[in-house]
Parts: C-alpha cells; sequence; structure tokens
C-alpha cells in the first residue's frame, strides 16, 4: 500500500448538493461547508457535471445562487469531453438494454449518467446519496449503474470523511 494514495476526482452527484442545502449544511447553518467545497473545487478533488449545474439552476434559492458564483470561477461544474460522451453513450445503452423504455429514459433524461461517465473516463469516483437496488427492481440508481461499469461509488458522508470534511 503506498504512503499517500492519490486522490482521484470525486464526481457529485445532484442530490449532494440539494441534501446538503435541506439538510445539515444549510446555508446560514454550516456556511464552513460550503467554503470546504468550494477549496476542493478549486483543487480538482470535486467536480460535477454541467448537466447537474443545470438542474441546480431550476430553483432560485440560495443554492441556485452559489452555483452560478461557482460555475464562473471555480470549475467545479465540467462540460463533457469527446470521450466522456463517449462513455454516456456506453452507460445508454447498457441502460436502454436491461431497464424498461420508461424507466431508461427517466435515467438518461438528468445528469445522472453524466456523473458516471465523468468518473468511468477519469477513474474517478461517483459520490450519491442514491443507495444500491435489487438487480430485480426496475428502478435505474447510480450505485448500479456504478457496479456494472466498475466505478467506485460512496455516499456522501464517506465521501466527506474520505475527504476530511471538518466543521468545528
Amino acid at each position: 500500500m503506498p504512503l499517500f494514495e492519490e486522490l482521484r476526482c470525486h464526481w457529485l452527484d445532484c442530490n449532494i448538493f440539494v441534501e446538503a442545502k435541506n439538510g445539515p449544511y444549510a446555508f446560514d447553518i454550516a456556511p464552513g461547508f460550503w467554503n470546504w467545497l468550494e477549496g476542493l473545487s478549486l483543487n480538482g478533488t470535486v467536480r460535477s457535471s454541467i448537466h447537474v449545474y443545470t438542474e441546480l439552476q431550476n430553483g432560485s434559492d440560495q443554492l441556485s445562487r452559489w452555483t452560478r458564483t461557482l460555475k464562473k470561477s471555480s470549475g467545479l461544474f465540467v462540460t463533457p469531453s469527446r470521450s466522456v460522451q463517449k462513455r454516456c453513450g456506453e452507460i445508454a445503452a447498457f441502460v436502454q438494454k436491461h431497464y424498461g423504455a420508461p424507466q431508461a429514459a427517466s435515467f438518461l433524461a438528468g445528469a445522472d449518467p453524466w456523473i458516471v461517465a465523468h468518473a468511468l473516463d477519469d477513474g474517478g469516483i461517483v459520490v450519491t446519496q442514491e443507495t444500491r437496488v435489487p438487480s430485480t427492481s426496475r428502478q435505474v440508481k447510480i450505485p448500479n449503474v456504478c457496479d456494472e461499469f466498475r466505478v467506485e461509488h460512496l455516499g456522501a458522508y464517506d465521501a466527506f470523511r474520505k475527504l476530511g470534511l471538518r466543521l468545528g
């Protein structure tokens, strides 16, 4: 085991931002969380898809304002490269083959496949609050897709601990 593990990019699902804002890390309760996240985005430790940014802009709250500011200054929200687009195509083909048309269409219409595609492309880690469902489920969930493509995934709190979040 190496002395220092290479720090891989952590790709944040939309629900990481929304649940943090609505839960324990609300802007008025834990502004340090948002400063910490911004710092990690500046050094490339955390990223998200531009498609997550688009989903977050549907609101008119403090989170949508914060993401607009970060989009311009931090590199947090990434536009997919050609190789990421290719990976997303592979994910789409898998989802369409293994799930019903309505469930596949719903999954593929959002940012979820892009988060997995970015992590797949750069050897990163997906961070999501979604949980794996049984293989018999009709639902398409990020952890199941990650498992299929051998992409590591973590829940929010495991990722926050791994990344050294300390609010004091």
